[in-house]
């Protein structure tokens, strides 16, 4: 059964004329169902992300450059649907970036970095969101159709309790000066 993403928060960014309200629905309905708790995850990040760069007014987009520690494709698509920072060329992964490397199963970081007129924020997910049952389960490569159903229902979990959250309880913020 789909999951309904209607009530779910917003992002504000400037297009090229005018701002646009992006809702997670339409981020979802972009992405499909793959990933969806990184692409909740991403989301609420970038929420924190643009209230420090960002605080008074919605970001212009074509501003935006991101340096993500997480290659996944859930972090991809709410990157390229809500700063189009992919189709810029202003999107990079960066699985070197030092903080939250959770996933003893792979070398990533659930951080990254969001640069805006010559500031960057460092947004690392807090070590209590992602359970680790969603390691294990995700780690499996044959899965079979129990693990499968059960990872699926874990992501929508994880999905739906990181959007209900609001996004300074799910990540650690730090502004970086133009050297870092």
């Amino acid at each position: 059964m789909p999951t309904n993403w209607t009530k779910s928060p917003s992002i504000r960014v400037v297009g090229e004329e005018e701002p646009i309200e992006i809702g997670f629905d339409a981020v979802a309905a972009y992405h499909g169902q793959a990933a969806l708790a990184m692409l909740a995850v991403t989301f609420q990040g970038l929420r924190a992300a643009f209230a420090a760069l960002s605080p008074a007014d919605a970001p212009c987009r074509s501003g935006l450059s991101v340096v993500s520690g997480h290659p996944g494709p859930g972090v991809r698509d709410a990157f390229e649907f809500v700063t189009r920072g992919v189709t810029r060329n202003a999107y990079v992964v960066d699985r070197s970036l030092p903080d939250a490397r959770f996933n003893p199963h792979g070398d990533m970081s659930y951080s990254f970095r969001i640069s805006l007129d010559g500031r960057t924020v460092q947004v690392v997910l807090r070590d209590d969101v992602l359970p680790q049952r969603f390691f294990e389960v995700g780690s499996i490569k044959d899965k079979t159709a129990s693990e499968a159903a059960e990872y699926s229902a874990l992501k929508r979990q994880i999905a739906s309790r990181v959007l209900a959250s609001e996004p300074e309880t799910l990540f650690v913020l730090k502004t970086l000066n133009s050297t870092n």
